[in-house]
């Protein structure tokens, strides 16, 4: 809670939406885990994290006290604002770690906490957070027969009273369903592996490889909607060559994604990949020709 005071001024003066991030590296993301003394002492031990403090997300009460919230009828969820330096630790990084210590298969539950406070939730501020937090919660819920993790962008966020910050530091005995285990693993987080943007050449069975290997890789057919519409690799997504500079803002949100980018014969996809490279993506590599693809084609 490095910056509570700064925070609590900022609420007085009335503001209680998040602001948007300032500046590349300076990043906030809002997690709901049960209760709050957990998720913000875990969150302030990671490597990158410069402040978690406690509050209460959305609801429809401004400002609401503990004692409000408790009733459960106010809609808010006991929420950790995370403030990170994204050039230290990314957001798939802190998502990986809140999903180690919830159960997403509980409404309104965690560990021996229950009311709608307790809600799991993760809440973002902008559009490209809000990509990342998705598909990443889309392969958690694969996982589950039952998934109950609220996501939404975050519409307020109001701290918490004082005696709640930094809880566990103030009361070390203090109740937590978080396992201690889970502290050590948030302090010892790998710090992010700064990539390079640079063009990478691989042939077709590289890139088959590497769709096994890892789900969350963007293949992207830079061919024309009349091309792709005849046959194109499974799971693929058109963004024409013409269309790249005006699409990929949209399109392709993750600049760290892996992105296989392949075309009819391979001159297309060099010239795509080559723009995506100029524009700061770091995980581009180039198939090359769909005429040379070994596996499948859907139309």
């Amino acid at each position: 809670m490095k910056k509570f005071l700064a925070a609590a001024l900022a609420l007085l003066m009335g503001g209680s939406a998040a602001p948007a991030n300032a500046g590349e590296g300076n990043r906030t993301i809002y997690f709901a885990g049960g209760c709050f003394w957990g998720i913000e002492k875990l969150m302030s031990l990671v490597p990158g994290v410069t402040d978690a403090v406690s509050g209460y997300a959305n609801g429809v009460v401004e400002n609401p006290s503990y004692q409000q919230v408790s009733r459960g009828d106010t809609g808010h969820r006991e929420t950790v604002k995370v403030s990170y330096d994204a050039q230290k630790v990314d957001l798939k990084s802190l998502l990986k770690l809140y999903f180690s210590v919830i159960d997403p298969t509980l409404k309104d539950q965690q560990g021996n906490d229950r009311g709608s406070q307790y809600q799991t939730g993760i809440y973002w501020d902008n559009e490209v957070d809000k990509a990342i937090v998705l598909d990443y919660a889309k392969q958690e819920q694969a996982k589950y027969s039952a998934f109950h993790v609220e996501l939404a962008p975050l519409s307020a966020f109001w701290l918490a009273e004082e005696y709640h910050q930094d809880y566990l530091d103030k009361n070390p005995g203090g109740y937590c369903h978080i396992p201690t285990s889970a502290f050590e693993q948030a302090k010892n987080l790998a710090p992010v592996v700064q990539r390079k943007a640079e063009y990478r050449k691989i042939s077709a069975q590289q890139a088959q490889e590497m769709m096994a290997a890892d789900k969350t890789v963007v293949i992207v057919d830079v061919r024309t909607p009349a091309e792709f519409a005849g046959g194109h690799v499974p799971g693929a997504i058109n963004v024409p060559l013409d269309d790249i500079a005006a699409k990929a803002a949209t399109m392709l949100h993750d600049k760290d994604a892996t992105l296989l980018v392949y075309c009819r014969s391979g001159a297309r996809s060099k010239s795509a990949s080559t723009q995506l490279v100029q524009m700061g993506y770091t995980g581009v590599y180039d198939f090359g020709g769909i005429m040379d693809w070994p596996g499948e084609v859907v139309k």
